[in-house]
Parts: structure tokens; C-alpha cells; sequence
């Protein structure tokens, strides 16, 4: 019995695993990885490299996924959907790491380039 049962915790284990491997694969299918230097270009009118290669890595460390990856229009919610099999814990990272800039709450935003842009209009970069 404890056999059959230890099969069915790793089976589990394993089927999770490769179902949030499998949803994040999902959200980005089919995406080479772009530099940021290129990626800036698009939208170097309205945010500073700065700013955009420091949003791109930590939205990359909170949802871990390739910075590289993430385009100006992605938006939270197909975030959310590589993040589901965590329970929001890319979300939670993402506002630990605000709090810690000392930006508060942004108000509600739709897409990567939207956090982007709050920042840079939020004031200068504090440490952290």
C-alpha cells in the first residue's frame, strides 16, 4: 500500500512539473529570443534603456522566464497564465520588488510597456 501510494505522490509531482513547464511554454511559443538593445528600439521614445532592461530582468526573475521572451505588449494576464501553476507567486515577487523601489502600488496595468512607462514617469530610480 505505502508503495502504491509513494507512486502516485511522485506521479504527482512529476505531472505538475510538466504541466507548468507545458504553460509557460504556451504563453511564449514560437518567440526567439530578442536582445534587449533591439527590443528597446521599438518603444525608445517612450521608456529609457534604464528602466526598460531593469522592468524586462525582474519581470523575467519574478515569472521565470528569459527576459529575452517578454515583448513590450505581453500583458499581465498572459503572465499570469505561465504563473498559474505557482499561485501568483510571480505576481507577489513583482510587488515585493516595487515596494522595495519605494514606487508603491501601480495603479492597474494592462501590458509589460505599461509598468515600463509608470516607472519612468514614477520619478528617479531608487536603490534596491
Amino acid at each position: 500500500m505505502r508503495l502504491w501510494l509513494l507512486i502516485g505522490v511522485v506521479a504527482s509531482i512529476v505531472a505538475v512539473l510538466v504541466f507548468r513547464g507545458l504553460a509557460k511554454r504556451s504563453v511564449f511559443r514560437g518567440r526567439a529570443v530578442i536582445p534587449f538593445m533591439e527590443m528597446h528600439a521599438f518603444v525608445k521614445d517612450q521608456v529609457s534603456f534604464e528602466i526598460f532592461s531593469e522592468v524586462w530582468t525582474e519581470i523575467g526573475r519574478a515569472y521565470g522566464i528569459d527576459p529575452g521572451l517578454i515583448r513590450p505588449t505581453d500583458t499581465f494576464a498572459d503572465l499570469a497564465k505561465a504563473d498559474s501553476w505557482v499561485l501568483g507567486k510571480g505576481e507577489d515577487d513583482l510587488a515585493e520588488w516595487l515596494d522595495k523601489r519605494g514606487l508603491g502600488r501601480p495603479p492597474e496595468l494592462r501590458t509589460v510597456l505599461d509598468l515600463a512607462t509608470w516607472m519612468q514617469n514614477a520619478g528617479p530610480i531608487a536603490s534596491g
